[in-house]
């Protein structure tokens, strides 16, 4: 089975929790999917290619849309809806 790919931007990728669940907004970014649908997801994120079994490819870039160097996978845990709540 082909592997999925998202989209997510992080201001700051040090701070992005490796290997353990956070909360992430991603776009799925499947071909025929629409690019900008957004959802919110409770996910794991490795940095680490192949340390996600079942893990899916995870493009990041920063928030004024530079590429993040590296190889990022994404495994998602559970749907949360399609937004983040409101602050």
């Amino acid at each position: 089975m082909a592997k999925k790919e998202y989209l997510a931007f992080v201001d700051r990728i040090e701070e992005l929790p490796l290997n353990k669940e956070v909360d992430i907004l991603i776009k799925d970014l499947a071909y025929g999917k629409m690019k900008y649908n957004s959802r919110w997801v409770k996910a794991v994120v490795s940095n680490v290619p192949g340390q996600l079994p079942d893990g899916d490819i995870l493009r990041l870039r920063g928030l004024v849309g530079l590429p993040h160097p590296g190889s990022w996978e994404i495994k998602i845990v559970k749907e949360l809806g399609e937004f983040p709540p409101a602050a």
